[in-house]
């Protein structure tokens, strides 16, 4: 009788169960969705660099807005310190002149091994809309970066040796402090000392001037190799070897002298994890820097992980000991400072953060005018941390002269065993331009909330599809118990 009294029922509960199949096949690709994240997969391979792929693109040829400020120190009091009038050198931060870095990467050559190879190019373009009333051609009392180097190298040499220098020194009258542009000064002028460097000593100076932005920005000669992400899509942009080596060769150990995984700025490691510590190199720097998370913030409606420099990362071993490898020679110079005369060429150059930011303060005390400012002088990096992209950076580092006993150089002597500070830069990406930062808005919150959405929808959708099908079926399954219910009643009372 059940069976007699279902049939009119038969198509409504075959409706049904179509109903529940397809409420089942929505929730199953809801967890699907869910499993596979296609959004993930998409996103990891758009970052792996192929030849003309959008991400690959955008790290050939950052189309950022990437600026160098250069701070230089002008010597006030230069005639009172070299007559002996004045006991320090009284020095003034003349600043900044601006500079557009027009960053790429160019000569590119895909490798087997999921590796490229490229040349790097940093032209610089002097921006005088954005340096204020200074000028290129403005003269300040700098100090004689040709003339100091040769007396450092010099003075260590033999009185023979010495002899000569010392009366070309007197001959050419020439100071350790001289009155120069600002370009000079930054790109270097052809004096008699570097001719005759060039002239008679090209395996230390392979050049006919001496600017430190000059040296500072020379990748004539450099090569490098990057990871395509090909094995691993989060460390494309990352550095494999520079010249040919994961390792620096100026340094001795892997603390100081691995740059494999370092990033040149442009991108950094993608899918950060809250622990993760990452690698920041340029030449420039002579050594890749740590860098350590330091909070969450969102910057122009993205998420950004905070990055700063290690505490400690300029102490040479004095609070960190693997920091030692530091020390050139063995030789350790105060925390605050470090020796890249290596990668200067040979020049007595050593790198600290601005106005000594973090130093011992015995090197403070070379020179009046340091003032160290926390908040003006510490670097930070703003990375978001799905896809590596630099949202805002400011890299802060000050260029100084560490100079040995100068007392049997010529006019050099007041110089003797002095930190002089040259200029401080600060290489900076303020934020990133309209037409990218929409691109990414798209690609790391639209995509991902439309990922969620499709997700959620898929697992909801299938849910209702479910319950209204068991409803039915429950209603119509109790309707027909309940008219076969009633009519078994009837039966049995006309029975009666």
């Amino acid at each position: 009788m059940c069976n007699l009294l279902l049939m009119p029922h038969y198509e409504t509960i075959r409706r049904t169960f179509i109903l529940m199949a397809a409420g089942f096949m929505f929730i199953i690709c809801g967890a699907l969705v869910h499993i596979l994240d296609p959004y993930l997969l998409i996103f990891k391979w758009k970052l792996i660099f192929q030849e003309g792929s959008e991400i690959f693109n955008l790290w050939r040829t950052p189309p950022v807005d990437l600026y160098i400020k250069i701070y230089l120190f002008n010597v006030t009091n230069a005639e009172d310190f070299m007559a002996g009038r004045a006991e320090k050198m009284q020095i003034e931060e003349v600043g900044p002149y601006v500079y557009r870095e027009l960053m790429s990467h160019d000569n590119i050559t895909f490798n087997e091994n999921g590796t490229l190879s490229t040349r790097p190019h940093h032209p610089l373009i002097f921006q005088k809309g954005l340096s204020g009333n200074l000028r290129e051609d403005d003269v300040f009392m700098m100090p004689n970066i040709a003339l100091l180097s040769i007396a450092h190298v010099a003075a260590n040499q033999p009185y023979l040796l010495r002899w000569p220098i010392n009366m070309l020194i007197r001959q050419t009258k020439v100071q350790p402090l001289e009155r120069q542009t600002a370009k000079e000064f930054m790109y270097g002028y052809p004096t008699t000392l570097t001719t005759l460097g060039y002239t008679f000593l090209p395996g230390w100076i392979s050049f006919d001037k001496v600017g430190l932005i000059d040296r500072m920005y020379d990748f004539d000669d450099d090569f490098e190799t990057f990871f395509t992400g090909e094995t691993s899509a989060s460390m494309s942009g990352l550095y494999d070897t520079y010249l040919g080596s994961p390792d620096l060769a100026q340094w001795d150990g892997a603390h100081c002298s691995n740059i494999q995984n370092a990033s040149d700025g442009t991108k950094f490691k993608s899918f950060i994890e809250p622990n993760d510590q990452l690698l920041f190199f340029r030449k420039s720097m002579c050594r890749a820097q740590i860098l350590i998370q330091n909070g969450t913030y969102e910057v122009d409606g993205l998420k950004a992980t905070k990055f700063v420099f290690e505490e400690n990362a300029l102490d040479n071993g004095e609070v960190d000991e693997r920091n030692k490898c530091y020390c050139r020679k063995g030789n350790c110079l105060p925390r605050g400072l470090v020796d890249v005369t290596s990668c200067y060429y040979g020049f007595p150059i050593a790198l600290s953060y601005p106005h000594f930011l973090d130093a011992d303060p015995k090197v403070l005390s070379h020179v009046n005018g340091s003032r160290p400012d926390p908040k003006a002088h510490r670097s930070h990096f703003m990375i978001n941390p799905v896809s590596g992209l630099p949202l805002e950076l400011s890299v802060k580092f000050q260029i100084n002269m560490v100079l040995d006993d100068l007392s049997s150089m010529a006019h050099c002597e007041k110089f003797s065993n002095l930190v002089v500070p040259t200029l401080w830069f600060e290489i900076t990406m303020p934020g990133l331009p309209k037409s990218l930062l929409s691109r990414f808005i798209f690609y790391l919150k639209i995509l991902p909330f439309g990922d969620q959405v499709v997700k959620h929808s898929l697992l909801a959708f299938g849910g209702i599809l479910l319950l209204v099908a068991i409803t039915k079926v429950s209603l119509t399954l109790s309707s027909a118990y309940s008219s076969a219910y009633r009519i078994s009643n009837e039966l049995r009372e006309s029975l009666w």
